[in-house]
């Protein structure tokens, strides 16, 4: 699944009932893993934001659903996501950053992830090249991240991305 497609996908609790939205995560690059799940719920005034982890999951599907019951859910609320991040860094400010080769060489941006929501890993790092015409795709896993800062830089050359660029 693409984190952008779980990002937004309804919530429920352990009793089936509608607790919010997936709102954010939290990755841990390092690790290949998403370190944590913000789900929001509540008005755009009063918007509180419920912080999950892996053992927390029941199902994902078309729906989230929760091991979690009511009360312990009010438990998990916090007020802010950037002050519950952990170690992890926020979905949305990793996609767009620059990807370049070891030579220091553009190769696109990142646009989105393959994760795997219940078992909280990230397999690849989706990269998008080109323009609208001639969009390509190159899918990268952690072995090949050499740096992570304001760029994405790879382990890989120019035509070791080239042989796995996808059209």
């Amino acid at each position: 699944m693409k984190a952008s497609e779980f990002i937004g996908m309804k919530v429920l609790d352990k009793e089936a009932n509608e607790v919010g939205k997936v709102e954010e995560i939290a990755v841990e690059f390092g690790k290949c893993l998403i370190n944590k799940i913000f789900i929001s719920s509540g008005f755009t005034l009063n918007k509180k934001y419920l912080v999950i982890v892996n053992d927390e999951i029941a199902e994902v599907g078309d729906y989230l659903q929760l091991k979690l019951n009511k009360t312990e859910i009010e438990e998990h609320k916090v007020d802010k996501i950037d002050e519950n991040l952990g170690n992890g860094t926020r979905f949305k400010y990793f996609t767009g950053k620059t990807v370049l080769t070891i030579n220091g060489m553009e190769v696109g941006k990142v646009t989105d992830m393959a994760i795997d929501p219940k078992g909280c890993l990230i397999h690849n790092i989706i990269v998008t090249s080109g323009n609208a015409l001639n969009k390509k795709n190159l899918m990268i896993s952690n072995e090949n991240i050499s740096a992570i800062g304001d760029y994405l830089i790879l382990k890989l050359d120019q035509e070791q991305v080239k042989e796995r660029v996808i059209d």
